[in-house]
């Protein structure tokens, strides 16, 4: 248990602080209107070049891989393998973030003539909702299964994430879907990820 705690430790830390910390160096050097537009622009070739969407790409593997590690890590330590629907998110979870990573953004309008960046860009913006969508999901299913076993983890977890879905809903209501609110879930599934790891740790 020693070695799955520290495992818990090293790549729960290194999963919160990997995207956002990639994403603001990527900001220093390119010019993205946040207010605008989504991050997703940064894996457009034709606006950033092949250098950014290339560290894009890696980016959005290495998050993938990560955060699979650490739910894994945490259903080994909580011994929770037994429950199909957590392990199906975390599955899905992983999956849409590594496709994610191959499917890059573009700008052509939807159209038949132009098939394939039109499809290109449908199953980008599909893979980007189950991302958003399966997260959370995969948190609160964690947090829900728990609560019997360690209360303070599962209520405090259920508020965290509870918070962060809020505050993006409203983000979204109120100015769309842009960078922005990108950041405020990235940010808050982060400082979720950081609480869990400290807990558990500490446990």
């Amino acid at each position: 248990m020693l070695f799955t705690k520290l495992g818990i430790l090293l790549i729960g830390f290194a999963q919160a602080s990997l995207l956002p910390y990639a994403i603001r160096k990527a900001l220093k050097h390119v010019k993205l209107d946040l207010e605008k537009y989504t991050l997703s622009f940064l894996s457009n070739k034709s606006l950033y070049g092949q250098k950014l969407v290339k560290g894009y790409k890696w980016m959005l593997l290495a998050t993938a891989l990560l955060t699979y590690t650490y739910f894994w890590l945490l259903t080994e330590y909580y011994d929770l393998g037994e429950h199909d629907k957590l392990m199906r998110y975390i599955d899905i979870g992983f999956a849409s973030l590594a496709l994610l990573a191959f499917v890059p953004h573009n700008l052509t309008p939807y159209s038949l003539k132009n098939f394939a960046p039109s499809f290109q860009r449908f199953l980008h913006n599909v893979l980007a909702v189950v991302v958003f969508l399966s997260l959370p999901a995969l948190i609160i299913t964690f947090q829900v299964i728990i609560i019997p076993e360690i209360k303070f983890l599962g209520i405090s977890g259920l508020v965290i994430i509870g918070i962060t879905m809020l505050t993006v809903m409203l983000s979204i209501l109120k100015n769309g879907v842009n960078g922005a609110t990108e950041l405020l879930f990235i940010n808050g599934i982060g400082f979720w990820t950081v609480f869990v790891t400290i807990v558990t740790f500490v446990s």
